[in-house]
């Protein structure tokens, strides 16, 4: 996703290293004055302990850009004070839907930013549906579907699974099914209430 922006931007984009090191990001940063910090709240945290030996002052950040898992209000407001970044953004997708659909944007109230997800992205389709499938109105929690150019063709020879959560409407539109409880408003934002399928996580084992 940072490529792709970068890319159709003509920006710069920078790999501090082959995989995740927090004191290799924060010299990143500093050395190459970077303008934008993408990462999930996991990163941020290890990038803000390692900073508070390190000490540096990141002049040049401007936006952050958080996704993965919820970003709650507090790790934004310790994003703002100890890495010194204004506007920080909250976006949602999956893997499979390459990967954000929802996205805050830079002129969200802080409302808007610490109980939605944002708004849809440009050329993407989402809807709630209840348990028989039916499109629910604006307001009514169930389960978020997704559509439009960035879906995947399917997973890697697994018809069934591709099948499980992929499917097509009397219209010919494709979806899929995220497997996540929400809500969109009356203004287009969406509210992420909950999981429809819950998994646990032990290890590598899913229960």
């Amino acid at each position: 996703m940072g490529f792709l922006a970068a890319f159709t931007h003509s920006s710069t984009i920078v790999f501090p290293s082959d995989q995740f090191e927090p004191n290799q990001v924060l010299d990143t940063l500093v050395k190459e004055r970077c303008t934008a910090l993408y990462g999930v709240p996991t990163m941020f945290l290890a990038e803000m302990e390692a900073n508070s030996k390190r000490k540096y002052k990141f002049n040049s950040l401007r936006v952050a850009l958080g996704a993965g898992s919820a970003v709650s209000p507090s790790l934004v407001g310790r994003i703002q004070r100890e890495l010194g970044i204004e506007k920080v953004l909250i976006a949602y997708g999956m893997t499979e839907t390459s990967p954000v659909t929802f996205m805050t944007s830079l002129d969200d109230s802080e409302e808007m930013l610490f109980k939605t997800v944002g708004k849809i992205m440009p050329h993407t389709l989402a809807k709630i549906i209840n348990a028989q499938g039916e499109t629910v109105p604006r307001g009514v929690r169930g389960e978020l579907c997704t559509g439009g150019y960035a879906l995947q063709k399917g997973y890697w020879r697994n018809k069934e699974k591709t099948a499980e959560v992929m499917t097509i409407d009397q219209n010919g539109v494709q979806w899929m099914h995220t497997g996540d409880e929400c809500l969109i408003n009356d203004d287009g934002y969406c509210v992420i209430t909950g999981r429809i399928k819950d998994l646990i996580i032990r290890g590598k084992v899913l229960v």
